[in-house]
């Protein structure tokens, strides 16, 4: 049977938004949020476990705007434009970097896998954006280049965390280093670089890397989505990443399917198959789909899971969607 996996992202509980929200808005602290974040990760765990997935995460509750919250827990940053969640790209908040960043109190996610743990033993997979993606609120900062070693650590102390805690699997979520590789925007050397430097002591953990082409407002950063510009990287990383997750979702990745032969046999791939940007695929549709996959990809290495995070989903189109994705990979 096809294994299956979820990104991170999960709708946010309708019944606990007015709690959840005071908490994004910064008028409740990591402790004092406690119960309701617990609460919210509950929900979404057993909503994910109910559709029959293999694999499960915690939600991310606790950053429904994915990379956005972790400006303000950084140190050395000074917000120019404030984040406006409605406008999708163009609301991006802005920041400058005015001393050395770091994180005192950490980004949040390993914060939130050990709040998670807690409650679902079982939890194995955490996830924390990477060094080059914790930069979209300041990525056109003339310091950014000089404080990439301040964010590849503070991400690297996440990871750790996350293994100390007991994850089997750590995800980075990577669309800042996806979308530059398909634009050509920078040479791959450069962006495995910081990308890879938080697995650098990890050991006997899986290392997951999630190649994303961005998600706000179910819109990708780019209309550049074909896959042979990932390939040179991806070559670049036998033993040193265990699971790549691609999109595969794009016309342009899918009609480049047969690339897939050429990441190195020693990576897991994860086929995000069940598109999350738009309708909810059949239960025949992603069975044709992984039936094609399995024709570049042996089945023993091969996951399917969501395109993206579900987070930008509601709850039904999240649960319909997931319960197909079951259901095709176990009549495949």
């Amino acid at each position: 049977m096809i294994r299956t996996t979820v990104v991170g992202s999960w709708p946010i509980p309708v019944e606990l938004k007015p709690q959840l929200t005071a908490y994004y808005r910064g008028d409740v602290g990591d402790d004092d949020a406690c119960a309701v974040l617990q609460a919210a990760a509950r929900i979404a765990m057993d909503e994910q476990r109910q559709c029959g997935l293999d694999q499960i995460m915690g939600g991310e509750v606790f950053a429904p705007d994915f990379v956005h919250h972790v400006p303000t827990r950084l140190a050395g940053l000074r917000c120019v434009k404030r984040r406006d969640h409605r406008a999708g790209y163009e609301g991006v908040a802005v920041y400058e970097i005015d001393g050395d960043l770091s994180a005192p109190h950490g980004t949040g996610h390993a914060l939130a896998y050990r709040r998670e743990k807690a409650i679902e033993p079982s939890l194995d997979k955490a996830a924390v954006p990477s060094p080059l993606t914790m930069c979209v609120p300041f990525f056109g900062d003339p310091r950014r280049d000089e404080q990439m070693p301040n964010l590849a650590a503070l991400v690297e102390a996440e990871v750790l965390d996350m293994a100390a805690a007991g994850a089997s699997e750590v995800q980075l979520d990577a669309p800042a280093e996806a979308v530059a590789l398909v634009m050509g925007a920078q040479d791959p050397d450069a962006i495995l670089q910081w990308m890879l430097f938080p697995f650098r002591r990890l050991t006997g953990i899986r290392r997951s890397i999630h190649f994303c082409l961005g998600d706000m407002g179910k819109r990708p950063f780019t209309q550049e989505q074909h896959l042979h510009a990932l390939i040179p990287a991806l070559r670049k990383m036998d033993g040193l990443v265990d699971r790549i997750h691609l999109e595969c979702s794009y016309a342009g990745q899918w009609d480049e399917r047969a690339l897939l032969t050429e990441i190195p046999e020693s990576i897991e791939i994860i086929a995000g198959i069940a598109d999350v940007k738009g309708p909810v695929q059949s239960v025949d549709e992603l069975r044709a789909k992984i039936d094609a996959l399995t024709a570049f990809v042996d089945p023993r290495r091969l996951l399917v899971s969501s395109s993206c995070g579900c987070g930008r989903c509601t709850t039904a189109q999240a649960r319909d969607l997931m319960t197909n994705l079951v259901a095709a990979a176990r009549a495949a």
